[in-house]
């Protein structure tokens, strides 16, 4: 009889672990919205995770308080903007005109709180004015002369 309680209590207890688990993880998702998205619902973004990614405003970024307060503003392709304040370390690569991930919430005035920034760069292999044609046929013809190296030079 001991031996049924404790396989019983051990298999309950690893049911409710198992519920907890899954529960926690699947509150704790973080969305992937667009601007124009997180400014259409508010109301349900405060206090939600969420992650958005814009150009930084030309002319938007102030800091703040302290050293480490930020205020700035993102917007999208439409023209659409979101005002953001970060607390903590900025990025080195952090400007105005560069595409950024944020994630963060969103506060009672709609203004982004954001607790992570990632700084997209653009490849080190690209120049601007360049197409992705003017790419390819670049590396075509190079492809097509051959590779050599300095010692076939």
């Amino acid at each position: 009889m001991a031996r049924k309680v404790i396989v019983a209590f051990v298999a309950l207890a690893v049911l409710v672990g198992g519920v907890a688990i899954v529960g926690s993880s699947m509150s704790s998702g973080v969305f992937n919205l667009t601007i124009g998205d997180a400014l259409s619902s508010p109301d349900k973004l405060q206090g939600r995770e969420f992650k958005v990614v814009g150009d930084v405003v030309a002319g938007s970024v102030k800091k703040g308080a302290t050293p480490f307060d930020l205020d700035f503003a993102i917007a999208d392709k439409e023209g659409r903007r979101m005002e953001c304040h970060y607390k903590g370390a900025v990025p080195d690569p952090f400007a105005e005109g560069r595409e950024v991930i944020l994630q963060g919430t969103l506060d009672a005035s709609s203004r982004m709180q954001v607790t992570k920034i990632t700084v997209k760069c653009p490849s080190k292999y690209q120049e601007e004015g360049v197409s992705e044609d003017q790419y390819d046929d670049y590396y075509k013809g190079k492809y097509d002369r051959g590779h050599r190296t300095p010692s076939e030079k």
